[in-house]
């Protein structure tokens, strides 16, 4: 079984209450499609859980990336602005003792994903933390350099998820999942549910943020739950 989830933003006892929930097995997968981090407290403590877990896979979102950005000296503004809410990941993060530190920093450069393909017999997921990547191939974070990740995961210019109607029609269905943004400004509701749209061409975009940054009585932490033969069979929730 394959389990997606997204944007826990620090909000490990959601995060826990949900694995509590799905009874992740050694033989079933879980791929978190990236800022877990930031706004909440505890960010780095779901960081350190991910690391220790063989059957679970982090892919880079936008707040993972702002953080590299800031260790590395690219951009040393974005990542601590208040919306951005850095100050307390890096703080945790300054805590930890050296070597960790280093695990982590390891662990997001060189062993996450930004874009991965599970190809079925008559249909592919396509799971990023935001951005359209059609050509095939899976991509890794340590094959990209840092200011050219932007696309991926800010939904910007050709990786937009914005270009999927306008796609020419596909004889292979084509599902993208994704995190980033918060369902209920798609909707304009006050429901924090997973959105689907599909599309006249074959397409087809998941949004999974339902919008746990924003905390007690609002947002919540969404699962999907993905059979072998790809098919979403239930999606969960926790608040």
């Amino acid at each position: 079984m394959i389990y997606v989830m997204s944007d826990i933003h620090g909000l490990y006892d959601r995060y826990l209450r949900m694995l509590d929930l799905i009874s992740l097995k050694e033989d079933d997968t879980l791929y978190v499609l990236g800022d877990v981090i930031d706004r909440g407290p505890d960010g780095i403590a779901v960081l350190l859980d991910l690391m220790e877990r063989k059957n679970a896979e982090l892919f880079l979102g936008n707040h993972e990336h702002m953080m590299l950005m800031w260790m590395d000296g690219y951009d040393r503004v974005s990542w601590l602005m208040q919306e951005n809410g850095g100050d307390e990941t890096l703080r945790a993060l300054r805590a930890l003792p050296k070597d960790v530190q280093k695990r982590i920093l390891y662990y997001l450069r060189e062993q996450t994903h930004l874009v991965k393909h599970l190809k079925y017999p008559d249909h592919q997921l396509i799971l990023s933390h935001t951005g359209v990547w059609l050509e095939g191939t899976d991509l890794d974070t340590k094959d990209v350099v840092y200011p050219s990740m932007l696309e991926y995961v800010w939904n910007m210019g050709r990786y937009s998820l914005y270009q999927l109607p306008a796609l020419k029609k596909t004889e292979y269905p084509t599902t993208l999942i994704s995190g980033h943004i918060i369902t209920r400004y798609m909707t304009m509701s006050d429901k924090d549910e997973i959105v689907q749209r599909d599309y006249w061409n074959g397409y087809s975009y998941i949004d999974i943020d339902c919008g746990c940054a924003m905390g007690a009585y609002r947002g919540k932490l969404a699962c999907l739950k993905i059979n072998d033969e790809g098919k979403i069979e239930d999606v969960l929730y926790t608040d």
